[in-house]
């Protein structure tokens, strides 16, 4: 599992789309597009994941425009640079007054690196992990070949 902060991901989106739209962007910063009344909701955080997709979440500007980065587009970016991933974006607006960092994001990268393995293959590597004398390989091992055998 990889989980990546605010600069982490402004690193994989800055590489992404300069890919993408075959232009360097000069700057990606995050922004809090969320039009809120000051009186009904100062001091709580608000929080935004993948189902929220359409959520603006920052601004790339390029030379001549800039244009918005919604969270679909995060994910969509995220994707590309770690392919086969599960990607799990997270951002939080704290709306308090006194808010240092306003908006922050992080994301938790994951691999189904499970690989399903048939009784003979179990064999083999049991076999091998007693030969290289691997006592947690070979319980590791053992545990998954008595889960498919039961």
């Amino acid at each position: 599992m990889i989980m990546l902060n605010t600069k982490g991901i402004t690193e994989v989106l800055h590489k992404q789309i300069a890919k993408f739209f075959e232009a360097e962007p000069v700057l990606l910063e995050l922004t809090q597009d969320i039009h809120t009344n000051q009186g009904e909701q100062a001091g709580q955080t608000l929080h935004f994941s993948n189902p929220h997709y359409w959520v603006k979440v920052m601004d790339c500007s390029f030379e001549s425009y800039v244009r918005p980065v919604i969270l679909c587009e995060v994910i969509y970016f995220l994707k590309k640079e770690f392919m086969d991933a599960e990607v799990e974006v997270n951002v939080d607006i704290d709306l308090s007054a006194d808010a240092e960092e306003r908006i922050q994001i992080s994301a938790c990268i994951s691999f189904n690196d499970q690989v399903e393995l048939e009784r003979g293959e179990l064999n083999n590597l049991i076999d091998l992990a007693l030969q290289l004398k691997d006592k947690e390989w070979f319980e590791e091992l053992s545990n998954r070949y008595n889960a498919i055998s039961a």
